[in-house]
């Protein structure tokens, strides 16, 4: 995997999201505290859907998401 591509595409999904998350908020005509709330809530989900897609995050997910599985009874004596 390369890392700086991944990185890159990291950055450029927070930008976005951001972006996104301002451009929301400013079509309403306001630039105050909530709307940079509301950008940096858009920059976080946007972050998260692209860690959850990524190689690095989807196994985390996994991890996370799916239980070990069940391990046989031991038969020690």
């Amino acid at each position: 995997m390369n890392w700086i591509t991944w990185l890159k595409g990291l950055a450029a999904v927070a930008i976005g999201g951001a972006a996104a998350g301002a451009a929301n908020a400013l079509g309403n005509g306001q630039l105050n505290r909530s709307t940079l709330i509301t950008a940096a809530i858009g920059a976080l989900t946007t972050v998260i859907a692209y860690l959850l897609k990524s190689p690095v995050g989807s196994a985390v997910a996994t991890a996370v998401t799916q239980p070990a599985a069940p391990q046989a009874p031991s038969s020690a004596t």
